[in-house]
């Protein structure tokens, strides 16, 4: 057997030499390697950036082995560039063996939304992964072999969050009970289930409430949903100051911090958990409601 890998080898040598490579594709059936794709999957998804992975079977029908030093690639979305380079792979495949690469793209979806402004307002896009595999063979030296595939990519985008008021219920000297009212819109095309809410709330530099609340709320594709989050101030425990600041009318800058947990419908992308900040001032009116400027 190594004696046949050694003849083959001089015929190839004595045919690259005085012919080129074409006449190894006719000549006892020695075909350069083979590429076939096998997948394209989503990896580390997130509502920021994600991974599109290609899965690519390389069958080296040469035998003899050789070197896959790296690939290049063009990404476009919508018949857009979006991404191109060339990354190293350093792999290697033995005489007729077979070997799966893989040609990873990372999408920063901001980065695609400024790029492509339209696409903000879409739940998926046109795709196109092309590119060369490059392979080095002993004495025919460096080769490069094509790849291409065309899909949809889904767009993702980052819930908002807005407070639309705080309502005082009830005053007293001694306490106040408040609803803050918040509501969250979801920009996407899938379902979102929000399955744990984590906030701080302060107002004017002083902390008014934090706490938990673990239920599940549905955000429809598109859509928005309302939840109001009761406080109870204690006077006693914060002190006149924050009394003070409830009687007065005024302007008062308010900090709401979150935490938010979701799952959705997509199988690549189940728990989600995501830190949402909101920095503005609400108005005190005598009626004790709240009005948030969102300008």
């Amino acid at each position: 057997m190594f004696r046949q890998n050694v003849q083959i080898l001089m015929i190839m040598v004595i045919c690259f030499c005085c012919f080129g490579c074409s006449t190894l594709q006719k000549l006892g059936g020695i075909k350069p390697p083979k590429l076939s794709i096998k997948n394209v999957n989503i990896a580390n998804a997130g509502l920021k950036e994600m991974d599109l992975v290609m899965a690519i079977q390389v069958e080296n029908n040469y035998p003899i082995g050789i070197h896959l030093p790296a690939f290049d690639y063009n990404f476009t979305i919508n018949d857009h560039v979006f991404l191109k380079g060339e990354n190293a792979l350093n792999q290697n495949i033995s005489a007729l063996g077979t070997n799966q690469v893989n040609v990873p793209v990372k999408i920063h979806f901001m980065d695609l939304y400024q790029s492509l402004s339209a696409l903000v307002s879409q739940d998926e896009a046109l795709y196109n992964l092309n590119g060369n595999i490059h392979f080095d063979v002993p004495i025919l030296g460096r080769m490069k072999i094509p790849f291409e595939k065309t899909g949809d990519l889904p767009l993702l985008k980052m819930p908002k969050i807005s407070v639309k008021g705080l309502r005082v219920k009830s005053l007293t000297f001694a306490s106040a009970s408040l609803a803050l009212d918040i509501e969250m819109d979801n920009p996407n095309g899938f379902l979102m289930l929000l399955k744990d809410f984590s906030y701080n709330f302060s107002v004017d530099g002083l902390k008014w409430a934090d706490g938990q609340i673990q239920k599940d709320i549905s955000f429809q594709q598109h859509g928005k949903s309302s939840m109001t989050i009761p406080m109870k101030l204690n006077f006693f425990e914060m002190g006149k100051a924050m009394f003070n600041l409830i009687k007065q009318k005024r302007s008062l800058p308010y900090e709401f911090d979150t935490q938010v947990k979701f799952k959705t419908d997509l199988p690549f992308l189940q728990d989600i958990q995501i830190p949402l900040t909101k920095r503005e001032m609400f108005n005190c009116y005598r009626s004790f409601y709240f009005s948030i400027n969102m300008a």
